[in-house]
């Protein structure tokens, strides 16, 4: 209860602070903090904060319009993704990536433009790849073993709950296919079912059921991902992309 206390006495504030100032100023060890986010679903204090900071933003704005983009917010964002960790589950879809020869992105709603971004940015610099924009429209067909064997899919959701994703994502699952998930939510449904989570955190945004969250980070996590993969799939187009632009 110190904790909880300590969080709703001054929100403002606990959302810049380290662990090791709120364990000071709550006389609580750091383990207790990180058991106290696990408790809200969050991996730990980092998240813990965003998804307060997000809390925050939505109270203060509740029932106006939809503010100006927070260039704080996605800045943070973005830096949190050259966490060391971080770039080792982006290593890790990249080689899942470069190791299936069919790479198909998945997005609906306002991530479908995202998962067309993704399939057309993947297929100029690595290899053929397609989206599926209208999972609803594709229904799952009993395709060979081998083509779900070759096959490795993206994909793209801001909330991870979306139940047409996730039932065309169920049925890839029974066969097999690994999936890769860029989504606004660590603990989502498409996060926890996928092999490899690849989550950011921005305030969602909406406006008459209309969702205008932005898909910055997920461009990012795209482009930083694919780059990743073009490095193992053609290496020598990389060094002549790094010697362009050292002329520049």
């Amino acid at each position: 209860m110190t904790i909880y206390r300590e969080i709703v006495k001054d929100m403002d504030a606990v959302v810049y602070m380290r662990i090791r100032d709120l364990a000071e100023t709550t006389y609580c060890s750091t383990a207790s903090i990180q058991r106290f986010c696990q408790k809200f679903d969050c991996s730990g204090w980092a998240e813990f904060k965003t998804k307060l900071r997000m809390y925050n933003n939505q109270s203060n704005h509740r029932g106006q319009l939809p503010n100006d983009i927070d260039g704080g917010e996605i800045t943070r964002s973005i830096a949190a993704c050259e966490d060391g960790q971080y770039q080792q589950a982006i290593d890790r879809a990249a080689h899942l990536l470069y190791e299936h020869s069919q790479v198909v992105w998945v997005g609906f709603g306002t991530s479908r433009i995202v998962a067309d971004y993704g399939a057309v940015t993947y297929s100029n610099s690595v290899n053929m790849s397609f989206a599926v924009t209208a999972p609803s429209t594709h229904p799952q067909i009993d395709y060979p073993e081998a083509v779900y064997k070759s096959m490795c899919v993206v994909i793209c959701s801001v909330s991870g709950e979306n139940r047409v994703v996730v039932g065309y994502m169920n049925e890839l699952l029974k066969h097999g296919v690994p999936i890769i998930a860029i989504t606004n939510s660590a603990n989502s449904t498409i996060a926890r079912l996928s092999t490899v989570a690849l989550a950011y955190y921005v305030t969602p945004q909406d406006l008459d059921g209309a969702n205008l969250t932005s898909q910055t980070p997920a461009i990012y996590i795209i482009e930083k991902m694919t780059r990743r993969a073009m490095m193992l799939a053609r290496p020598e187009n990389v060094r002549q992309l790094e010697d362009n632009t050292s002329y520049q």
